[in-house]
């Protein structure tokens, strides 16, 4: 069967249309792997990559950038992360720029975002180490996370159980919401205190009427002129009696010097020496008492000796 100068036209036109398809798919998918541009090589260090993968995009300021060249691990506490980015980016890279590790949306591809750094300092050169920081520990949230839900559950049912109770009236707070005897009680605590305040109010007015003990100190003044005139009275009788005492010593001193009286007096005297010397002794002593004749005696001597003193005014007024 020989082919047709038709047929040998379409199997070219295929045959080109293929190879185009071809190396446009090369072209793209170089152009978005940086095969064919202008770039350059940087590299960071994490302690875990989050799920990230060789060929995963790289971004800064939103514009994807780059991609991920290699991941190496090198300790366990260290993986190595190598970048190519294009180099009209590389300017805006400086040593205080980061990466950090994100997701493509909420459940997309990992990626690597670049933020920029500083104006005024170092531009990052080819090859350099840029810093960076550790993604999320997802496995750790979600742990938090169910603990803090199983916490939840817990709370909730411990609330829910303290709501059928209250409802149920009992405790503080249902007897509070659901009994109306603390009502009753505040009522009558209520009726009692406006009672309490009625009766003071009565008080303060008889009070300010001046009647009974308290009003009559408070608003008369005839306690008060009573308490003057005590106080007046007891000064006046003070001033006597210090007279009386004043002359009664006065009269004493006479008596003392009358010679009627003067063997009273030395046997008084006596009496207090041999007191004196039984106490020295230590020899039980008790008080001298008067007898009945040694009473009459002194009070004939104090009426001779009264006597003795008026008639001697008398004769003093007499001669002036």
């Amino acid at each position: 069967m020989k082919t047709t100068m038709s047929q040998k036209t379409r199997i070219g036109l295929f045959t080109v249309i293929g190879v185009l398809i071809l190396v446009a798919g090369i072209f793209i998918i170089g152009k978005k792997k940086n095969l064919f541009g202008d770039t350059f090589h940087i590299y960071g260090t994490f302690n875990n990559v989050g799920g990230l993968q060789v060929g995963n995009n790289i971004r800064f300021a939103g514009i994807n950038v780059g991609t991920v060249e290699d991941i190496s691990i090198i300790s366990d506490t260290m993986i190595r992360v190598d970048m190519v980015l294009q180099s009209k980016i590389k300017p805006f890279l400086k040593s205080t720029s980061f990466a950090s590790i994100g997701s493509d949306g909420l459940m997309g591809d990992k990626l690597i975002t670049i933020t920029a750094g500083a104006a005024n300092t170092v531009v990052l050169a080819n090859g350099s180490r840029i810093l960076t920081i550790n993604p999320m520990d997802f496995d750790k949230s979600i742990a938090k996370l169910t603990k803090v839900a199983s916490n939840a559950e817990i709370i909730s049912g411990e609330l829910a159980a303290i709501t059928i109770q209250i409802r149920e009236g009992k405790g503080s707070m249902g007897r509070l919401l659901y009994h109306d005897d603390l009502a009753k009680g505040l009522e009558g605590t209520m009726q009692n205190a406006q009672n309490l305040t009625g009766s003071l109010a009565d008080i303060t007015g008889e009070i300010k009427a001046g009647k009974g003990s308290l009003g009559r100190l408070l608003y008369n003044d005839t306690l008060a002129k009573s308490l003057e005139g005590t106080a007046a009275h007891a000064s006046t009788t003070m001033a006597t009696i210090n007279d009386a005492a004043f002359g009664f010593s006065e009269n004493m001193k006479a008596l003392q010097g009358n010679f009627l009286f003067k063997g009273y007096f030395k046997r008084q005297a006596k009496a207090k020496e041999k007191a004196a010397a039984i106490a020295a002794v230590n020899i039980d002593s008790t008080d001298i008492e008067m007898n009945d004749a040694d009473l009459a005696e002194i009070e004939a001597a104090a009426q001779k000796a009264q006597q003795a003193i008026i008639d001697r005014k008398k004769k003093e007024k007499e001669k002036q």
